[in-house]
Formats: structure tokens, C-alpha cells, sequence
């Protein structure tokens, strides 16, 4: 009798769909979350009055850097997503060290939206050029690679 080989799971649209969307909420989650954590713990002792407004900051953040992230990276996302369809990568690190690559743009659009907020002490000057976005780097880096990790959970582990 021939061995059964094991059935083959097609990666469909929706797959990669599915992987983008989760990726990009998560970084707009963690980066609300921070930012909402950052307000809270500026208020020195918790006062239970702002909390409804640093909610709302963190859901204002939320949809706001989402749409941003989301524009912002789909362009090298569906580079990706066609790369590792072409050639199928199934390696988890390729996806990983992808992810986190593709997420670096978008520092500096979402260090825009509040510059406070990503810097320590108002009096210190701001770094000029890319080094200012250097402290950000981790933070969206590992988020990206979440990105990645998923997506390769979702879909680049069955591409053949």
C-alpha cells in the first residue's frame, strides 16, 4: 500500500486578509495601550476623574493609529504576502525578521500623532533626523514581528 501523503492546505485571500488585519490591530492596540498606561501614570496618584478621558485618548488612538498602520504598511505587506506565496517561505524567522521590518515606517507617522507622548522629558530637545525614532524602534519591531508570526501561523506554514 502507498504511504497517504498529508492533505494540503491552500493558503486562500482571506488568509492573508485575516493575518494583515490582526497584525495591524495588535500594533494599534499595544500602542494605545501604552499610551493610555503613559497618561495614567503622569496623573501621579490615580485619580479616578481622568480615567474616562484617557479612555477616551486610547480609543481616539487606537482607531486613529489603525488606519494609519494599516495604510501605511500595506504596501510592503503585499510585497511580502507575494514574495512568500512566489518562492514559499515556510521558515518562521523569515517571517519574523519581515514583520518586524515592515512596521518601521510606520514610526514616524504614529510619533507624529503625538510627540509627547513617545518622548520622556518635554525639556529635552528632540533628536534630529532618524535617531529620534531609535527608542521607538523596539517597540514597533517586535510588534511587527507579532505581525509576521501570525501571519505565518495563519498561512505561511501551509505554503508549498
Amino acid at each position: 500500500m502507498p504511504a497517504k501523503t498529508p492533505a494540503l492546505r491552500t493558503v486562500q485571500p482571506k488568509d492573508w486578509f485575516a493575518a494583515y488585519f490582526i497584525g495591524a490591530t495588535a500594533l494599534a492596540m499595544v500602542l494605545a495601550v501604552l499610551l493610555m498606561l503613559g497618561m495614567l501614570t503622569s496623573a501621579g496618584a490615580l485619580r479616578w476623574a481622568i480615567v474616562p478621558q484617557v479612555l477616551f485618548v486610547g480609543l481616539v488612538t487606537l482607531i486613529a493609529s489603525g488606519v494609519l498602520i494599516g495604510i501605511v504598511t500595506a504596501l510592503p505587506c503585499a510585497l511580502f504576502f507575494w514574495l512568500a506565496q512566489r518562492f514559499a517561505w515556510r521558515n518562521v524567522l523569515i517571517y519574523l525578521f519581515c514583520g518586524a521590518l515592515a512596521a518601521m515606517p510606520t514610526i514616524p507617522v504614529v510619533a507624529s500623532l503625538a510627540p509627547s507622548s513617545f518622548y520622556s522629558d518635554p525639556a529635552e530637545e528632540e533628536p534630529e533626523g532618524l535617531s529620534r525614532y531609535l527608542p521607538l524602534a523596539p517597540l514597533f519591531g517586535c510588534s511587527g514581528a507579532f505581525l509576521g508570526g501570525i501571519f505565518w501561523w495563519r498561512s505561511g506554514r501551509h505554503l508549498r
